[in-house]
């Protein structure tokens, strides 16, 4: 489907009012489903609809439509429908003649290979295990373009591919059940993907149910933690959490801190999606605004929130290239992409061997989080004990737990081994993909045997 400036040009210069915004949006996703290897019915889901935005200060009109071949028409009904008739201040398209974007007949994803090797690695691995009792495998494939033009003089298009292989096992040893699992995930159909990468997931996912089967039960009090960098399980996400979205500062802890203390002085906290060739990059915002990379933390001062077009105008700031949305039926919101915590110059091996007992973390499970106290739990899928300055037994069956902003202040020694988590959902009204990342850092937690 090609689209013409000059057309959209003349389209958001007629729907009234200060910010007005016309997105498109043709997305296919597949998704493939074994348990224990029986292959449940597969899904194709695709999305092929235009959305209408128009808002001043106190008032907001949005509608969606299924007829994108007919932009000028759904327009005039959604003029039409709101009786909109104030003055409109008219706008100069920037950048190309015209954009093109994918009809959906025309995503297909080639899947017959990436499935015969997931199947040979499944049945190396996992088919005659006798301590596995059941198996879920998950294959989830998304292709989504997009084209935006608004007020604000944007014609941009853009897509994005948040692709995953997902491994669930349950074992059993005595009356005890325990699951793990791992992912992997992509930013092109075929990216990352190969029989290499298979193997080395189906080896991870089995190397962590070994582990499991030799734990045994953890101490429970106040202690020094490290979290490996392939902790994952989000940790920075949530400890920054929603509180530095611009739409959320009412209820944030961090509200009114611009420029305080707010962390140990060895935290540093950005949020960018500029990496290239992973799940979390991208070119624009879904108000096409160019990425770029935000300083949230810096030295333990709090430096900036994020925000998108409508709290950029509320603070008398400026976009921070925030601006995010599930689908086209979604007003973006302020959403994170890819948070994390910036390396330092220390060595892992160098901080094991400073910390004399206690507890290394090197996955983690599920978590909760009180969000009028900003206390969290996380269950640990994987750790050990230090003792004598060395890693010892596997332990399991227990939880972190802490406050997130105390947490950040006592981070005493941060190592020089970022590593990412990259393939989290978070949900804020809306589901959209997220990451985050941190290097090895020591810190102090609750621990909790179960």
């Amino acid at each position: 489907m090609k689209v013409k400036k000059e057309l959209m040009q003349d389209i958001i210069n007629t729907i009234p009012w200060d910010f007005r915004e016309v997105f498109i949006e043709k997305s296919k996703s597949s998704r493939f489903i074994f348990v224990n290897w029986n292959l449940k019915t597969p899904s194709i889901n695709t999305i092929e609809w235009v959305s209408i935005l128009s808002r001043t200060w106190k008032k907001e009109f949005f509608k969606v439509f299924s007829n994108t071949r007919n932009l000028k028409e759904a327009s005039n009904d959604f003029i039409k429908e709101f009786n909109l008739d104030w003055a409109i201040n008219q706008v100069s398209l920037e950048w190309d003649d015209y954009l093109e974007i994918k009809d959906t007949q025309d995503i297909k994803f080639e899947v017959k290979e990436i499935l015969e090797e997931i199947e040979k690695a499944y049945k190396k691995n996992i088919k005659w295990n006798e301590i596995v009792v059941s198996s879920e495998i998950a294959l989830l494939l998304s292709d989504k373009n997009f084209i935006v033009w608004n007020s604000k003089n944007k014609f941009v298009s853009s897509n994005n591919f948040y692709n995953t292989l997902f491994i669930k096992l349950v074992w059993k040893k005595g009356d005890n059940y325990e699951e793990v699992f791992e992912k992997l995930t992509w930013c092109d159909i075929l990216h990352k993907f190969n029989k290499e990468n298979i193997d080395n997931l189906f080896r991870d996912v089995l190397n962590t149910l070994n582990t499991q089967l030799i734990s045994d039960r953890s101490p429970s009090w106040v202690m020094d933690v490290i979290i490996w960098n392939e902790s994952w399980w989000t940790i920075i996400h949530e400890a920054v959490w929603h509180w530095l979205e611009a739409d959320l500062q009412n209820a944030s802890v961090y509200k009114d801190k611009l420029w305080q203390k707010v962390a140990s002085s060895l935290v540093s906290i950005v949020d960018n999606p500029t990496i290239k060739h992973e799940r979390w990059y991208y070119l624009y915002d879904h108000e096409w605004n160019k990425a770029n990379n935000t300083v949230l933390i810096e030295n333990w001062v709090l430096k900036s929130y994020l925000h998108n077009e409508k709290t950029a105008e509320k603070f008398w700031k400026s976009s921070t290239w925030h601006g995010r949305r599930e689908t086209y039926k979604h007003k973006t919101l302020v959403r994170m992409w890819n948070t994390y915590m910036l390396p330092w110059k220390e060595k892992k091996q160098d901080l094991i061997k400073r910390v004399e007992k206690w507890i290394y973390v090197s996955r983690m499970w599920w978590w909760q989080v009180n969000t009028t106290t900003w206390d969290f739990v996380f269950k640990v899928q994987n750790w050990f004990l230090i003792e004598n300055w060395k890693l010892t037994k596997s332990i399991r069956w227990a939880t972190l737990s802490w406050n997130w902003p105390k947490m950040l202040e006592e981070v005493y020694w941060v190592c020089d081994d970022l590593d990412f988590f990259d393939w989290g959902t978070c949900w804020k009204g809306q589901y959209v993909p997220v990451s985050d990342g941190n290097p090895t850092f020591l810190t102090k937690l609750k621990v909790s045997s179960l």
